[in-house]
């Protein structure tokens, strides 16, 4: 699939239209959808208070990130996308393999602890799971010093709280944590 397109670098090149870029903008699109869809079930608003509800913040964001992936589509088609370090650069002459082969391998970790943390809200909570997501991906993927990395777990702990216990309240997924788990008998 290719389409000639300006290129912004103001040669008359033909551009390939980059079929991995693609599939990763479809993927951001999918993900949108179904987030969206999934949020009808759960109320817009809270019946008791008025205050957002549960549906509400899945609904806008998977709107929003779907609408995203498709703009990302129609601009790759239509002019394509270069991007320095994203991985999937073909002319990429500024890195050497071991360092396209690092840049994809941590996209892969990334991307799979962001999977594992979807799979451990249910049974940790948000707040938890987000909290060590943060840790690991600066500690090990990132590599930044502990102690750092230990603030910015507790910075993303805290910022999810205040966002949306406080500020938002919209009650968030405890996980283990839950009273109402420990004092049913």
């Amino acid at each position: 699939m290719t389409a000639a397109a300006p290129v912004t670098d103001g040669t008359d090149a033909r551009r390939t239209v980059r079929r991995p870029v693609l599939a990763a903008y479809g993927v951001l699109s999918a993900v949108g959808t179904a987030f969206f869809l999934l949020s009808f079930p759960y109320h817009w608003s809270s019946p008791e208070d008025g205050a957002i509800g549960p549906g509400a913040v899945p609904r806008v964001a998977g709107l929003a990130l779907a609408l995203l992936g498709l703009v990302l589509i129609r601009q790759e088609i239509r002019v394509g996308s270069t991007l320095e370090g994203d991985g999937l650069v073909a002319e990429d002459s500024g890195h050497t393999p071991e360092e396209t082969r690092r840049i994809r391998r941590k996209l892969v970790v990334v991307v799979a602890t962001m999977v594992i943390t979807t799979l451990l809200i249910p049974v940790l909570g948000l707040l938890p799971a987000l909290s060590l997501m943060a840790l690991f991906l600066a500690a090990v993927v990132e590599r930044q010093p502990w102690p750092r990395s230990a603030a910015m777990a507790a910075a993303t702990l805290a910022g999810t709280y205040l966002l949306f216990e406080v500020l938002l309240r919209i009650p968030l997924p405890l996980g283990i944590f839950d009273p109402a788990l420990w004092s049913a008998s």
